[in-house]
């Protein structure tokens, strides 16, 4: 069958998609980094070269921490209201500019208290940035909020209990991130049970720079997702385990490659987990140190293994289904994406 729309850039630019793994502060646009600059009167390389090469990981980044550190930068400019308004409102309009029609956007606002934020304010400023955006660019974005593994338990607590605060507001979900190898999920098993006793879902970051065992625990514990999960590869039995548990998983795969969670394209597990029957979906991580767009990434996918419009649309309705939104919502999402058919072919 001849292709309507030849699988381009463009059109995939313009096709409804949906992310569900994108972490705000590592996917700040830089004209907004440096509106935020000019809040605090910090400085900046003057040049959007010199920038992009501050905040953006190279592809032979060697490690996890190593792409973790140019988040510094950043994070260090999101430590008033007005940035965070700013930031928020930013990742909204860049989720408009790459085609998405529906976003969970996580942030973790322990690390926005240094200048003298609590997390309770952290969370609503950012969240008025969301909205804002929301209202403007047409796109509903929801927050999911982040506790970080090397931060003391008690604090990673409040933090998930602050958020159930905002339940009503746009927070749909919990997620633990950060230094997965030193602090594997075992040790965070009592401030999970805390953040399940809000009632809200969790994602966890498992499996990526940690061994399979992370997601296994994480799994135990009740995630509905596993972000990353790539180092379940190879292990039969903990895919199963994600399997039957109908657990989702949110693969980033140039940011996988980038933090060597796996090696080369050629171990990169999509084609294991799609033929093992398991729910993936497509994801940026971060938008500005990975310097990607979700378009570019369903493209790359494209190259490295031929991804169709096919598998396009069921990715799509994979990251629909494991949205944290209800099923009225979720129908809506469907519907757009169903209508994009007619202009596309597998």
């Amino acid at each position: 069958m001849s292709q309507v729309n030849p699988f381009t850039a463009d059109a995939v630019r313009q096709y409804p998609k949906v992310e569900l793994h994108c972490h705000l502060d590592g996917s700040i646009s830089l004209p907004a980094l440096r509106k935020m600059a000019a809040v605090t009167g910090a400085e900046l390389p003057a040049s959007d070269a010199e920038l992009r090469t501050l905040v953006s990981a190279p592809i032979d980044t060697v490690s996890l921490i190593d792409y973790l550190k140019r988040f510094q930068v950043v994070t260090d400019l999101m430590q008033t209201p007005e940035q965070l308004r700013i930031a928020g409102y930013d990742m909204v309009q860049t989720a408009a500019e790459d085609g998405l029609i529906y976003l969970e956007t996580r942030f973790a606002p322990a690390i926005f208290t240094e200048k003298g934020l609590s997390i309770r304010e952290a969370i609503a400023a950012t969240l008025e940035g969301l909205h804002a955006g929301s209202a403007e660019f047409g796109i509903p974005v929801n927050a999911i909020i982040c506790a970080m593994r090397d931060r003391p338990l008690d604090e990673c607590i409040e933090v998930f209990q602050t958020a159930a605060d905002f339940k009503h507001e746009g927070v749909v979900g919990l997620d633990f991130a950060g230094d997965e190898y030193n602090h594997p999920t075992i040790d965070l098993v009592d401030a999970i049970r805390a953040g399940q006793a809000t009632g809200l879902p969790f994602t966890v970051h498992a499996g990526e720079a940690g061994p399979v065992d992370n997601v296994v625990v994480a799994l135990t514990m009740g995630a509905k997702r596993i972000g990353h999960g790539v180092h379940m590869s190879g292990f039969p039995a903990a895919i199963a385990q994600t399997k039957a548990a109908g657990a989702t998983i949110e693969i980033c795969p140039t940011s996988n490659i980038q933090t060597k969670a796996v090696q080369s394209w050629s171990d990169f597990p999509l084609s294991e987990f799609l033929s093992a029957g398991l729910k993936v979906t497509v994801n940026t991580d971060d938008r500005t140190v990975s310097n990607v767009t979700l378009t570019d990434e369903f493209i790359t996918l494209r190259k490295q293994f031929g991804l169709n419009w096919s598998l396009l649309e069921r990715l799509t309705l994979n990251a629909i289904d494991a949205a944290f939104i209800d099923d009225d919502q979720k129908e809506h999402l469907r519907e757009k994406v169903l209508a994009a058919r007619t202009s596309t072919t597998a």
